[in-house]
């Protein structure tokens, strides 16, 4: 057997309303060969029922976010 490692840069982001967070984002990006992964734990219920396209817009931000990340260490 042989040792295999992979390094990967890690990056995390909240949506808040009035100071509370509403939604945490999670994404893991291989440095070499795989495929990033990305979550997302809602994290107070009523205020993103109440706010979720601002929630929303958040995680599309993040989103790009990941992809400047991926494209940056692909150049």
């Amino acid at each position: 057997m042989a040792l295999k490692t992979q390094q990967t840069v890690t990056i995390t982001g909240t949506s808040e309303i009035d100071g509370q967070q509403v939604a945490y984002f999670s994404a893991q990006i291989p440095q070499g060969e795989g495929n990033s992964t990305i979550s997302r734990s809602v994290t107070n219920q009523t205020l993103y029922d109440a706010n979720r396209n601002q929630v929303r817009a958040d995680e599309a931000e993040f989103q790009g976010k990941v992809y400047d990340i991926e494209d940056s260490l692909l150049a």
